[in-house]
């Protein structure tokens, strides 16, 4: 099998000839160990949209500067009924970036960040997802790419973690009025997504359970899960959640749901749910792990024998995923990484 046959099997339900060993694309650095990886099958991994967003009503200006030697950027957002805006540091691994600041710091500032919302404006872009498709050609996947549900793109992107305790507590109006808006339109982008030529969606959701809690996980992230995939399942289509947190006490939840894939799932060292006690829980589901970024460190014998000890937890291996969804710091995956591969391809056969 290609590493792209491999994956879609996996992904399907399917038994492929072994294990799939994947990465994201923008994880793996270019040269020598990068071509013997791919070259005994590692497939990459590229998430894209399927449709652009623009607002028409709102002005954008953009501002760097330097703060205590931190390169920052802070973009202010006007729009007809005032301003907000956010500030970030740049600088960080693989081209990431860190929020200081979120756009929601105060009540009025909801009413802007609705309007900004109501204000988008969504265009199919299928041209170019399957031009992504032809260049990737077997080489690996390219995934339809949602962003955030409602609520985490509330918790994630907008307000942070302290406001989003606090107001949706205090201002629990204003709160529920945004997130019900954020769901209105993302209505619109599940038609986008099944008529599309994607086969695989990934709702970007970050899911820990430390955050969002059971409760506001069952009530307001799985309704959004499931009515995506009442609009993807009729076409033959997956929905995948990354859900690379504490996952243990929403195990039960996730297993009600109609979500295909658990992606970038975090097994024991990184998460608090063993990986054999996460198969039993999801015998339907398909586990896409994220290879826990500790074992990365460890010495080369017991990254071995981690992931033997994987294999042999989620026998007879369908439905299950080895990924780099991570970065993982430049002295280590050239050892570890041909290490997991070797064990994958040697005795990654299935059935295990």
């Amino acid at each position: 099998m290609s590493p792209r046959e491999r994956v879609n099997a996996a992904l399907r339900g399917e038994m492929a000839d072994r294990v799939p060993f994947t990465c994201y694309a923008g994880l793996l650095p270019r040269g020598e160990t990068e071509r013997r990886l791919r070259k005994d099958g590692l497939a990459l991994v590229h998430r894209r949209g399927v449709f652009t967003t623009e607002c028409t009503h709102v002005e954008i200006e953009r501002r760097e500067y330097r703060q205590e030697g931190k390169l920052l950027v802070r973009q202010t957002f006007s729009t007809p009924v005032g301003q907000v805006s956010e500030t970030y540091r740049t600088g960080g691994g693989y081209g990431t970036s860190l929020r200081c600041e979120f756009l929601i710091k105060r009540p009025e500032d909801y009413a802007v960040v609705e309007f900004m919302v109501r204000d988008e404006v969504y265009t199919p872009v299928y041209d170019e997802y399957l031009r992504d498709v032809d260049i990737m050609g077997e080489d690996g996947v390219v995934d339809g790419n949602l962003g955030y549900t409602p609520l985490q793109q509330m918790l994630v992107v907008l307000m942070g973690p302290e406001r989003f305790a606090i107001d949706l507590h205090e201002r629990s109006e204003l709160f529920f009025g945004l997130y019900e808006a954020i769901a209105e339109r993302h209505r619109e982008q599940y038609e986008l997504a099944a008529d599309s030529p994607a086969d695989v969606f990934i709702y970007g959701d970050n899911i820990t359970s430390e955050m969002v809690g059971l409760e506001r996980f069952e009530r307001y992230c799985i309704p959004r899960y499931n009515e995506l995939a009442s609009h993807l399942h009729p076409k033959g289509k997956l929905v995948g959640v990354h859900m690379d947190g504490k996952m243990k006490h929403l195990a039960e939840a996730v297993a009600r749901s109609d979500v295909d894939i658990i992606e970038a799932f975090a097994p024991f060292p990184d998460g608090d749910f063993p990986l054999a006690e996460a198969r039993q829980a999801w015998r339907h589901k398909v586990i896409w792990i994220n290879y826990p970024s500790p074992v990365h460190l460890f010495p080369p014998e017991q990254i071995e024998a981690h992931t033997r000890q994987m294999l042999r937890d989620v026998t007879p291996g369908d439905r299950f995923l080895v990924g780099i969804t991570e970065n993982i710091p430049d002295f280590a995956w050239p050892t570890s990484l041909p290490i997991i591969s070797r064990v994958l391809k040697e005795e990654g056969g299935l059935p295990l």
